[in-house]
């Protein structure tokens, strides 16, 4: 007896598949045919597969990664997958994902799956976590003449999706004299498509805490503020658009008096701003619809555990804000708002005065980190 003919399903619909299944199966999906990884190795699948993610949370999980610095050595050795329901956040632990992760590094910044990071000997570094491939570009070096105020380097990293392109923002940042405080923003963009950094044209600002970008809705963010010669201080959100490469400003929501800081945050592609105060208590904001200031909603108040002074930092925020991942001086914490508990997720200990905790959330995805 003839066997019938087992039926082969039209591409598009094999693709509407693929885009719902877990990453870790996309990855073992590559050794089924020829055909398969053609298709799975696609640059225009890449997209689909992220725009599905980004647009469909619930199909997709997050990934937080924590590289402890100890006098600028470290390696990520912490990562874990981020899933979540309406009000919780369920965190589970997995192994390094790559040994080209062990190496002394900062985070930039991340986008659609990719770190980008800082790497030896004067370059930057675009790392894809889950597939362990990465690019190495290098960073800017210019001379520039430095005052009583020194210079402070802040970087961003996003992605300019009129040009396809993945970018990389340098900012040298130099006070200004004679108008109190002001700085003058020196700004460099490198072009993965192009393989070169441009300079654009600066602007003036507060000053621009922080020393990464947060990327969301095409645009970077960086909290600044101005220190007034009269004891007065107030506080914006300075903005880089980098398709149209323009400058703007997002006001904060409105705070308590007294002595604070603001941290920037994004949790599925929104803007999340947390008001540290000197009380050592912090109010969590998420911005609902971008660009629309009134939006700006209060999820959460967060007392801090102890009478340690340390600033929160929004990670994830459940659709509800009943749970919250934070960073917390140097421990990564779950914060539920319900009883009002924190939960050690990861906490890094070390007689060296010098230790950081960088902490970066990203989309799991098959990006290629070469254009």
């Amino acid at each position: 007896m003839k066997m019938k003919e087992i039926p082969t399903l039209p591409q598009d619909i094999i693709i509407e598949i693929l885009i719902r299944l877990p990453l870790k199966t996309l990855l073992k999906f590559r050794s089924v045919s020829k055909s398969w990884l053609y298709l799975l190795s696609d640059a225009q699948f890449h997209k689909t597969h992220i725009s599905f993610s980004m647009n469909n949370p619930k199909f997709t999980d997050c990934t937080l990664a924590a590289i402890p610095t100890v006098s600028g050595l470290g390696k990520i050795c912490h990562v874990y997958t981020i899933s979540s329901d309406n009000s919780s956040v369920i965190l589970s632990k997995h192994g390094c994902p790559s040994k080209t992760l062990s190496l002394s590094a900062w985070i930039l910044g991340s986008c659609n799956g990719l770190i980008c990071l800082t790497s030896d000997c004067f370059n930057l570094m675009l790392l894809n976590p889950c597939t362990g491939k990465f690019s190495l570009f290098p960073d800017l070096m210019i001379e520039y003449e430095v005052g009583d105020g020194g210079v402070h380097i802040r970087y961003g990293f996003g992605y300019d999706a009129s040009t396809d392109d993945y970018k990389v923002v340098k900012m040298f940042s130099f006070p200004r004299i004679d108008n109190e405080g002001r700085h003058v923003n020196m700004v460099s963009v490198y072009s993965l498509k192009g393989s070169s950094w441009s300079s654009i044209q600066g602007f003036d600002s507060g000053h621009v805490n922080g020393n990464v970008g947060v990327f969301a809705n095409g645009v970077l963010h960086w909290e600044g503020c101005y220190d007034y010669v009269s004891g007065g201080v107030s506080s914006e959100i300075v903005t880089l658009d980098l398709a149209k490469e323009i400058y703007g400003r997002i006001a904060l929501p409105r705070y308590e008096g007294g002595g604070i800081t603001w941290t920037l945050g994004e949790s599925r592609g929104r803007l999340v701003a947390c008001c540290n105060y000197e009380s050592n208590k912090a109010d969590m904001w998420v911005l609902k619809e971008y660009g629309v200031e009134k939006t700006w909603t209060k999820v959460v108040t967060i007392s801090s555990p102890d009478d340690r002074r340390v600033n929160i930092s929004p990670l994830f925020v459940a659709e509800n804000g009943d749970e919250v991942l934070v960073k917390l001086g140097t421990e990564v914490t779950l914060y539920n708002s319900r009883n009002a508990s924190f939960k050690r997720i990861a906490d890094y200990v070390s007689t060296d005065d010098f230790l950081q905790v960088q902490v970066t959330t990203y989309m799991e995805s098959l990006a290629s980190p070469h254009i």
